[in-house]
């Protein structure tokens, strides 16, 4: 009996024991050990073929791109803490303020005759002619100036005074309360121009402070040149990067670094449009030119300084070059084609400063400048979203006159602004025909949900024809936030570049910097303001992706319980244009099932049944019209509940640019369908859908335009999720428009030290249990412990902030258990990397 007795407690302990264990590695390890039976049945699993390589994953695949828009240069990623330091803004005296602390007498100027540069020609004369207090010279640097107690810091100016009178200057930095961060003193200023620097440590921390000179005699002071920079910057140079953002860039270890746009290339006219000859050499001499994002540039973050900084963080530099094109889409101004020699020279003097020998001009220019070592350039974008017959005819002649010199140079094609329509199917049609593109630009900004149903965009591509460059994308949501929701849409597409990164070479997010308070676009993978920089979960999927890629795409089946089922398009209809006045009549909605008429109105009475969102409408005998010449005007009607209905109407255009717009499935004013009829100045037509604020092109676009004065008969025939579209009797359109969406999103691959890679997001709002099977390879050739990465929050919203900024940050965790077949349970709104060793 005793013994009895014992064995159950014995047997008893050994339970709670198990429980315990069990318990234990559940909250810790989150993956079950147990091997499966063939009773046990999961329905949603992950199976990967170990032993069959795929396609070997683009090295290039995740790289970064800058430019200098939201600040992102001067006063970002370029370390100057003064602004407007020669001058030379219109405003010669923006950022600086000038006044008597007394009863000072004081007159002051911008000049520029007997300068220390004719390139930048304006220096501050300031005039004392009666002595008090002493006269303040202030600079408010970017929106203010801080430095840090116990950090050291640069000042440098030119200084001169004709008359020998000021040979002593007191600058401070200091804030609005008079607290005093830092004091020195600028002695033996004499009657000639010459340069002083002095280095200090600050003695407090000022936050939000300026830089005052102080001039305690009479007499004239000429200054240029006023620089502060903190002697702790990237790699410690004196005309050097702020430390804490580009550490931040250096950590992505991104494979490549497209720059300085972007925009800033094209220029807003030709007048600014960016010369790399003018950012390189002593920063006295580098011309100061309005930045088409409405500031100024003051260069000193030149192309010399980009290769340095490419070469330093291990990124093949990808520059962008001016091809005589400003910006198409706001003035199309460019330089005649008989001009277009001295830009191509720029292309090739490029590459030579870039690769040439110490003996050649270019090439002894990059030596004196400190660098006598090639940085070895491989890659040339020429233009930045251009498009249409001028830029073919300007691109053709870099292309050959680069590849007559430097055959092995890769050059870069624009495909334009966007990742469909007119513009970019004749981009790619142009590329192919005359197959003079290495490479071909893609860039798109779009909606979350566009992402995530174009994973598999470059399934279908020519893998003989040119390489893609993603060269800028970004998920604009609702309110362009940098979120979970946007994170999250952007890993499930890229896991579609990996698997297709034998087609897509290159890709990188834009824009890369913001600045608090001085931001123009959104969103951004880092934000910073004057005082920290930090990441956003966007930045972290990239980091991690490209941290874990792998070398070669192992072939993968995924079986979830998700519903991929395409949903009804419904929705409100409408009436629109664009830049144009047009007029409308005979308006009928049908009910495609029972043929009875949902809404008709022929316009002999008031406009009750429709709301006018924007625009100058009027009803006048049976003519619904629109007088206004601006934008985006629309008057809409109908029931948000209404599917499967036929859409007639008559229209005629009047006057202006494009064409119609006829809208379908309006749920409010950022999520609807409208067929663009004559759009994109009346260049094409097509379906565009707008998710969330923003529009891409569903299908095809077809080269119809619209003649004025005619009236067209316009039919939309709108099945479930099908949309055809039919113009004067004739088929335009016939789109199916899937919208698929998954919940789960998966990949895998093997990196070259036999590690099993697997990438899985979850966008579903529940906890998902998958079973994971790795096939084709033995039990004991698996190690069972392995490592998850994690980035996930509790909502979708939620993001990084100045004020939590690690709310959304990777977490990496031991799992134990792994095996040929195992459970893991992947969090809801995550991002999940596995990694597995094995056994050779």
């Amino acid at each position: 009996m005793k013994l009895r007795r014992n064995l159950i407690f014995f047997v008893l302990i050994i339970f709670l024991i198990s429980i315990l264990v069990g318990g234990y590695w559940m909250q810790q390890e989150s993956v079950a050990s147990e091997r499966s039976s063939s009773s046990n049945i999961f329905q949603e699993s992950i199976s990967i073929d170990v032993n069959k390589k795929g396609i070997a994953i683009s090295p290039m695949l995740y790289g970064a791109f800058f430019e200098d828009i939201n600040s992102g240069a001067d006063g970002g990623l370029y370390a100057e803490l003064v602004q407007n330091r020669s001058f030379e803004f219109p405003d010669g005296l923006q950022s600086w303020d000038i006044s008597a602390i007394g009863n000072d007498k004081v007159e002051f100027s911008v000049e520029d005759k007997g300068s220390i540069s004719s390139k930048n020609p304006h220096y501050l004369r300031v005039q004392v002619n009666k002595i008090d207090k002493g006269v303040k010279i202030v600079n408010y640097g970017y929106n203010g100036i801080t430095i840090k107690s116990g950090e050291s810091y640069r000042l440098s100016l030119y200084a001169r005074t004709p008359n020998n009178k000021i040979n002593t200057i007191i600058a401070t930095i200091e804030d609005d309360n008079g607290k005093i961060g830092a004091k020195v003193e600028v002695k033996g200023i004499t009657n000639a121009w010459k340069q002083y620097e002095l280095t200090f440590k600050a003695a407090n921390t000022i936050s939000d402070g300026q830089l005052v000179i102080k001039v305690a005699k009479e007499g004239i002071l000429d200054l240029d040149m006023v620089s502060l920079f903190p002697q702790k910057t990237w790699k410690n140079r004196k005309n050097g990067l702020r430390y804490d953002i580009a550490k931040l860039i250096a950590d992505l270890k991104p494979a490549f670094l497209r720059f300085p746009g972007g925009c800033i290339v094209e220029g807003r006219t030709m007048a600014t449009a960016y010369r790399w000859k003018n950012t390189i050499g002593d920063i006295s001499e580098r011309p100061t030119i309005e930045n088409l994002w409405g500031y100024y540039q003051s260069f000193g973050l030149g192309f010399y300084e980009y290769f340095q900084f490419c070469e330093d963080i291990g990124a093949e530099p990808v520059p962008v070059i001016n091809c005589g094109m400003a910006c198409q889409a706001r003035n199309g101004d460019m330089v005649d084609i008989n001009r277009l020699d001295e830009y191509i020279q720029d292309a090739l003097d490029l590459i030579e400063f870039a690769n040439g020998d110490v003996k050649t001009k270019w090439g002894s220019v990059r030596a004196k400048l400190g660098h006598p070592k090639p940085f070895n350039l491989k890659f040339i974008a020429i233009g930045n979203e251009q498009w249409g017959t001028d830029y073919y005819i300007r691109y053709e002649k870099f292309y050959d006159a680069i590849k007559k010199k430097y055959p092995n140079i890769k050059v870069i094609f624009a495909a334009g602004p966007a990742p469909s329509g007119k513009i970019f199917d004749d981009a790619w049609a142009w590329a192919k025909m005359t197959k003079k593109a290495d490479i071909i630009d893609e860039h798109y900004y779009m909606a979350p949900e566009w992402f995530l149903m174009n994973t598999d965009r470059y399934s279908t591509y020519d893998r003989k024809g040119p390489k893609v460059f993603v060269g800028e994308y970004a998920a604009h949501g609702l309110g362009r936030r940098n979120n979970l929701e946007a994170a999250l849409a952007e890993a499930a597409y890229l896991l579609g570049l990996e698997k297709n990164s034998d087609v897509v070479l290159m890709a990188s997010y834009a824009p890369l910097l913001a600045k608090q308070y001085a931001t123009q676009w959104e969103p951004t993978l880092i934000k910073f303001n004057n005082e920290m920089a930090y990441a956003t979960p966007n930045y972290y999927v990239q980091k991690i992706f490209n941290e874990n890629k792998g070398k070669y795409i192992l072939p993968i089946t995924l079986k979830t319980t998700s519903s991929n089922k395409s949903a009804n398009i419904t929705g409100m209809v409408g009436l629109g244009t664009w830049i144009t006045e047009a007029e409308f009549k005979d308006f009928k909605v049908i009910d495609n099932k029972t043929k009875r008429t949902l809404f008709v109105d022929n316009f002999k009475d008031s406009y009750g049944k429709w709301q006018i969102i924007r625009g100058m409408w009027n009803i006048e005998n049976g003519i619904f019209s629109q007088t206004s010449n601006a934008e985006n005007c629309y008057a809409v009607a109908g029931d948000s509940n209404w599917s499967n209905y036929t859409i007639q109407v008559k229209a005629r255009k009047v006057s202006g640019n494009e064409g119609f717009l006829i809208i379908f499935g309006l749920k409010d004013s950022n999520n609807y369908y409208w067929w663009n009829i004559g759009g994109w100045g009346n260049t094409t037509t097509a379906i565009e859908r707008c998710v969330n604020g923003t529009k891409y092109i569903v299908g095809k676009s077809a080269n119809v335009t619209v003649m004025p004065n005619k009236w067209y008969d316009i039919k939309i025939e709108l099945n479930g999720n099908r949309i055809k579209c039919y113009l004067d009797g004739k088929l335009i359109h016939d789109v199916v428009d899937n919208m698929i969406i998954k919940d789960i999103y998966a990949n895998a691959s093997i990196d070259s030290n036999n590690d099993i890679i697997i990438k899985v997001v979850n966008i579903s709002s529940s906890n998902r249990k998958v079973r994971i099977n790795l096939n084709g390879i033995a039990q004991d050739k698996i190690n069972p412990e392995g490592t998850a990465i994690v980035l996930t929050s509790s909502n979708l919203e939620d993001e990084n902030s100045f004020e939590q900024p690690n709310l959304i940050t990777p977490k990496t965790k031991k799992i134990k258990g792994i095996s040929n077949s195992f459970d893991y349970t992947f969090d809801k709104y995550s991002v999940t990397v596995l990694r597995i060793k094995t056994k050779k």
